[in-house]
């Protein structure tokens, strides 16, 4: 199947292969941009969640030790899911507030 001079013909589906993907580059050029600002973003996503869950797994359990050393359940575990609560809604707002800041510097 090769020809006298050593070259190689390229089969069909390896011509095919190449064009399907030199059509794809002409139809969206910046698909390789859109995957790493999707991944970016899920990134970012992925951070603000772990932020309010930990803010409201520590609020919680600081509650119920507060209640197991002043003997005031259920009031210490109330008070630790609203603090906890409020903790995590602040480090998400200070979290994108610094990103924010930090995209509007990588802009420029």
């Amino acid at each position: 199947m090769s020809d006298p001079a050593g070259k190689h013909d390229p089969s069909p589906l390896d011509e095919f292969s190449s064009r399907l993907e030199a059509a794809r580059k002409v139809a969206n050029p910046n698909a390789e941009d859109a995957d790493a600002t999707r991944g970016r973003a899920m990134g970012k996503g992925f951070r603000l969640a772990s932020e309010l869950l930990a803010a409201m797994i520590v609020g919680p359990a600081l509650g119920l030790g507060l209640d197991q050393l002043a003997g005031t359940s259920p009031w210490g575990l109330v008070g630790g899911i609203l603090v906890g609560f409020a903790a995590g809604i602040r480090n998400v707002a200070q979290t994108m507030k610094q990103d924010r800041k930090g995209d509007e510097a990588g802009a420029e």
